[in-house]
């Protein structure tokens, strides 16, 4: 028989760690490798809610099967984790956490692999996600009674109220530093930006910055990729794609360095198997774009035409001037938020820490 979880208990136990964790957090737990992995493991976001729902199940009742996910599991600690998830668990990392699950989802276990009856080896995954799975089966089990899997709550409540300070004080320098400039000011440092190039890094991470001024509606949806890794998932059709109502809408090829033409084939091909609408060259200041463009390009642009899908060509500051004429009145603070996300995000660290370093020597 599937046991009832009191998800007032779990509310409040939730609650007591946070006041606990406040004055005195917790550094150490049963299983703090497969935490911290499961924590920062890429693509992890749903073992990360079912690692968090179990560990408070367990916490509330010792009773509970810690693998089980679903109230028609055999076994005989089988419970509703999906209910326990977005009736407590979401609730409480988005108003007492500040979100930073980064749950867009309030009911986050919804999809699988969250949707089989419990967790186990044989679950389709890769990546991180396999050894997150598999770290899961292994470890969580040994989680015995409620005085362990709260030591492992306590544990995640500490390294997610650390990770919201850090982000608290990364947002105020954002803010102090933002908060006077213009549209003027953003083509400045963004210009600054670009000068530096990053090894290409710098071009990925302003045009994703100009993507969201000029594709803000919730309909468009921006994934910029790390340099030099275009292809590396399934969805990946370019350096930085654009979705529409999630099916691929603008790809983008981003280069500061000259084009060749098997860049250029390339890049059009992923592109038109993807059924992307439209494909968009952008040229960094480092890319000698005006003496590629007649012999590079215009065959593309002829060659999709004919299959229906547009080919356009740009260099970036021509895209910095198009754009930013468009959006005077532009949000900073906004802007300059997503230019730290998009280095944090494509793993460029010499960007991001240049970007940390001028909102510091702002200030």
């Amino acid at each position: 028989m599937a046991i009832d979880i009191d998800k007032s208990v779990a509310t409040k136990l939730l609650h007591e760690s946070y006041k606990a964790c406040s004055n005195t957090p917790t550094v150490n737990c049963p299983i703090k490798d497969t935490i911290d992995f499961i924590m920062s493991g890429k693509n992890c976001l749903t073992y990360r809610y079912i690692m968090f729902t179990a560990l408070l199940a367990k916490a509330v009742d010792s009773e509970i099967d810690i693998l089980s996910l679903q109230v028609d599991d055999s076994s005989d600690g089988a419970y509703n984790a999906r209910s326990l998830a977005s009736e407590v668990v979401y609730p409480f990392q988005k108003n007492i956490l500040g979100n930073m699950l980064n749950g867009a989802n309030s009911d986050p276990l919804v999809n699988n692999p969250a949707r089989n009856p419990r967790l186990a080896k044989t679950t389709k995954a890769r990546g991180d996600c396999k050894k997150a799975l598999e770290l899961l089966c292994d470890n969580l089990p040994k989680i015995q009674d409620n005085h362990e899997a709260r030591k492992c709550i306590d544990y995640i409540v500490s390294m997610l109220l650390e990770a919201k300070a850090a982000r608290d004080i990364q947002q105020s320098l954002l803010q102090e530093f933002s908060g006077n400039m213009s549209v003027f000011r953003i083509r400045e440092f963004m210009s600054e930006l670009l000068d530096k190039g990053f090894g290409g890094a710098a071009l990925v991470i302003v045009t994703t910055a100009l993507y969201h001024l000029q594709y803000s509606d919730d309909e468009y949806r921006i994934s910029a990729h790390p340099v030099n890794q275009s292809g590396s998932s399934k969805r990946q059709f370019s350096d930085l794609d654009v979705f529409r109502d999630d099916l691929p809408f603008i790809a983008t090829e981003l280069k500061d360095k000259p084009f060749s033409s098997s860049d250029v084939d390339h890049a059009a091909e992923t592109a038109y198997k993807a059924h992307a609408k439209s494909l968009m060259f952008v040229a960094g200041r480092h890319s000698t774009f005006a003496s590629q463009f007649p012999t590079y390009f215009d065959d593309a642009r002829k060659k999709y035409a004919d299959k229906g899908m547009y080919v356009g060509i740009t260099s970036i500051d021509n895209l910095l001037d198009t754009i930013l004429s468009a959006h005077i009145d532009l949000n900073a603070a906004h802007i300059i938020d997503i230019i730290v996300k998009t280095a944090e995000s494509i793993k460029a660290p010499e960007a991001q820490m240049w970007v940390y370093e001028r909102m510091s020597d702002a200030n």
